[in-house]
């Protein structure tokens, strides 16, 4: 029996041909809507009724999301082995059985101690094993040249969540209540991450007989092909990762690329307020976000296939820091709805040109091992975006002098990518020739 025939859905219909890394696309497009796309969009909407009904502070609630991301930080050390050697099926079933129970588990709390343990103790194991860490790694692993617009195409999943979610959990509030609301979320990411998981996904391309990209992408820069193939069949132990130079500037880079995304999205709401505008005009300019960031990601995905990956990153950061800038230079609706969809355009390129550059830099083989190094640091830093913002507007009484830090910082980020070199693999797998 051949390897594509232990595949358990089809390659070929109707005579055509069918690479099934497409498959682990489109799981890991509906996992990033239940993982990344929730974690991020749902706990904003929940603030005010759960504060309202128990009597908590708002404070007290960002802790709980805060102790979350954290932890998912820790918890990726422990999943990026097991990632390289069994694959994300197990893991993305095992996370959203844990996700979903998390989510209904939070529609029940009373107390707030039982709010951190939930959301820090069994939403985080969840979001650990079904999010993007594991799926980008996951859509990485079976494809190569066409990376780009494969890890794009499954990132989008993340923007139609945020499109939608808002609107969706708001209706499920007023109707059903914030805790029954909580119990749909969970609910739903069994019924859309589990089935899938365990039907499709599979390790790599390589365990059933076939080649990354289906073996037919095209190559566009035979240079960067040459050495992209170095690189891909690397092998690195974490000491390995850690001694190169490389390792730790993407890691600086990616830190400070972190820490503006995220203070916006949870300050960019009431820097609006307190520019003038109207709820629902804050509410539309955030909603710009999500919308440029799905329809740029495509192109995010497509231009990372064809310039060097640590070109693109800098490309991006450089975007989401002018973007910054005419957020604050703006003085109308019109030019802050324009100045926000731009920075939404760098932020369509966050997650794409990431992965992409860490599988560039350290290949796909211990691609799990040596992400989950960098895992904490970005984690750290994309929490202390937001801190640093808060600080600064309980201190000064503005956003102003925060968000001109996190200019500079994108600025920082672009130099710094820019002279980053891929390092020299210590070891290769071999071929499947040379198997043989």
């Amino acid at each position: 029996m051949s390897g594509e025939q232990r595949l358990p859905l089809p390659t070929s219909i109707f005579g055509r041909r069918i690479f099934y890394g497409w498959y682990i696309v489109a799981v890991a497009f509906f996992a990033a809507m239940m993982s990344s796309g929730v974690s991020a969009y749902s706990v904003g909407i929940f603030v005010t009724p759960m504060s309202d009904e128990l009597g908590w502070s708002r404070t007290a609630l960002s802790f709980g999301q805060t102790a979350s991301t954290a932890g998912m930080g820790v918890a990726g050390l422990f999943i990026g082995g097991l990632l390289d050697r069994r694959g994300g099926r197990g893991l993305m079933v095992v996370g959203a059985v844990f996700a979903g129970a998390g989510y209904i588990l939070l529609g029940q709390v009373q107390e707030l101690w039982q709010y951190y343990a939930v959301q820090a103790g069994v939403v985080t194991l969840g979001m650990a094993g079904m999010g993007a860490m594991v799926t980008n790694v996951a859509v990485s692993n079976w494809f190569v040249r066409r990376r780009g617009q494969a890890i794009a195409i499954s990132a989008m999943g993340i923007s139609v969540t945020a499109l939608v979610l808002p609107t969706v959990a708001s209706w499920m509030i007023e109707e059903w209540g914030w805790r029954a609301a909580w119990a749909g979320i969970g609910v739903a990411i069994w019924v859309v991450v589990i089935p899938p998981s365990w039907v499709v996904m599979r390790r790599r391309p390589e365990d059933y007989g076939l080649e990354p990209d289906g073996g037919v992408a095209p190559v566009l820069d035979e240079q960067r092909e040459a050495q992209r193939q170095e690189l891909d069949g690397a092998i690195w132990t974490r000491r390995e990762a850690l001694r190169t130079p490389a390792l730790w500037m993407l890691i600086l880079s990616f830190g400070l690329g972190t820490m503006g995304f995220s203070a916006l999205l949870l300050h960019l709401f009431p820097y609006l307020e307190d520019s003038g505008f109207s709820r629902t005009e804050a509410a539309g300019a955030v909603g710009m976000i999500g919308l440029a960031g799905l329809i740029s990601k495509p192109f995010w995905g497509l231009l990372v296939e064809r310039l060097r990956s640590r070109i693109a990153a800098a490309m991006e950061f450089l975007i989401l820091g002018l973007g910054i800038g005419l957020i604050l230079a703006a003085n109308d609706l019109a030019t802050t709805y324009g100045a926000i969809f731009l920075f939404g355009v760098g932020v369509g390129g966050i997650v794409t040109i990431q992965e992409v550059v860490w599988a560039d830099y350290f290949g796909r083989l211990t691609l799990g091992a040596v992400r989950s190094i960098g895992r904490p640091f970005t984690i750290v830093s994309s929490a202390g975006g937001p801190v640093f913002a808060g600080v600064v507007y309980d201190v000064g009484g503005g956003y102003e002098f925060a968000f001109v830090t996190f200019i500079v910082t994108y600025v920082a980020a672009a130099v710094l990518i820019l002279a980053t070199r891929e390092p020299t693999p210590p070891r290769t797998a071999p071929t499947q020739e040379g198997a043989a």
